[in-house]
């Protein structure tokens, strides 16, 4: 059975390790998607534990187009029968590339195709709710491949309950969890200097528990005929955690505002225990201590136009590191000036390994791992 596991462009690699990490296999890598090969117990896992990815679908249909007569014809063509009678559903689509209709249109054709299917095989006419359908139909172009799945997930898990208080500029914890697999990370000494709202520390604490991703438990999945509760429960119980944390993590916040919501945001995972938010200034403070790793989504001063600034910053953090990090230790820093960054390491002898270059959000972004 393939599934479709939706990622961060640029960083798939991460999402299809992942994915290996539990048990299915990763058989190609495309732009902001992991095509993987399971069993439904893959469904279960992938959506409970997998950090670095937004969506689980079960690919229905993947083939080349050129334009809404076939994208009709290749949905018509698909078997629909996993879906009840008495089951809504409903079209999503997104769109990469240039092409002569919206994502709108496809997923009209898409509706309509599944309609005609479905009452074709079996004389009855499914009920569509765009709001709150029992079945999601994605229905993804990416330039003239079109991908028809079925979403498992529901709202994508880059959406963390955990998350109460949102830095304005905060970095998605599917992002977040993959720059912490790219650090290679194994629970030695962790720290976050600019640490916002504390997203790295708690995935990274999260990501070493193999805790649930949405304890909620709230998926598309269990609404789907394939659904099994007691195999679910098989499934979930095989995932142990990663590794014990030899010490507490480590987040650093200049802002007291940021500051106090990190806290909430430790405190609404259950994170007390194992991560220590510190208020300060990460170009000045005595840690009194050396880190073996350090992952942060420093500053970009893009919103507040302070980009002189910004690099000034790390600009005196590059020079302060060899106070933070251990010998051999290993880092990632994410940021728009990443070419910068990656020159200022250079200067100060620090070895850059790799740089991961892809999108948060609209920004084009580079993640530069680097060891001392």
């Amino acid at each position: 059975m393939n599934i479709l596991a939706t990622a961060i462009r640029g960083f798939e690699e991460y999402s299809a390790y992942e994915a290996e990490l539990l048990g299915c296999r990763a058989v190609e890598t495309r732009q902001a998607r992991v095509v993987l090969e399971g069993d439904y117990s893959c469904v279960y896992v992938l959506n409970n534990f997998a950090r670095t990815v937004n969506k689980i679908l079960l690919l229905l249909s993947r083939e080349t187009v050129q334009n809404l007569d076939d994208i009709y014809n290749k949905a018509l063509s698909i078997d629909y029968s996993f879906i009840k009678p008495d089951q809504s559903f409903a079209v999503r689509s997104e769109r990469s590339g240039i092409h002569e209709f919206t994502s709108l249109d496809i997923a009209r054709v898409v509706g309509q195709a599944i309609i005609d299917s479905y009452q074709r095989s079996t004389g009855k006419i499914l009920k569509v709710n765009l709001d709150e359908p029992d079945v999601e139909i994605e229905a993804d172009l990416i330039g003239n491949e079109l991908f028809i799945s079925i979403n498992t997930t529901g709202n994508g898990l880059n959406f963390r309950e955990y998350r109460i208080y949102n830095h304005p500029s905060s970095l998605k914890p599917t992002l977040a969890s993959s720059l912490i697999i790219m650090s290679q990370w194994e629970g030695s000494s962790f720290i976050d200097p600019f640490t916002g709202g504390a997203t790295i520390p708690i995935e990274a604490a999260l990501y070493a528990k193999s805790s649930l991703v949405k304890p909620s438990g709230k998926f598309l999945y269990k609404k789907l005929s394939f659904y099994d509760d007691k195999a679910e429960e098989e499934a979930l119980k095989k995932i142990g955690k990663k590794f014990d944390l030899k010490d507490k993590i480590v987040g650093v916040e200049i802002s007291r505002k940021h500051f106090t919501g990190a806290l909430k945001n430790v405190s609404a995972a259950n994170l007390g225990e194992s991560i220590d938010i510190i208020l300060g200034d990460s170009i000045k403070i005595d840690f009194q201590r050396k880190f073996k790793f350090l992952v942060s989504n420093p500053p970009y001063g893009i919103r507040s136009g302070r980009k002189e600034k910004v690099l000034k910053i790390y600009e005196l953090f590059v020079k302060r590191m060899d106070k933070i990090l251990e010998d051999k230790a290993r880092g990632v820093m994410i940021t728009t000036e990443y070419k910068k960054l990656t020159e200022l390491l250079g200067e100060r002898g620090y070895k850059v390994l790799k740089v991961n270059t892809g999108l948060h959000g609209k920004l084009w972004v580079g993640a530069v791992l680097f060891s001392v």
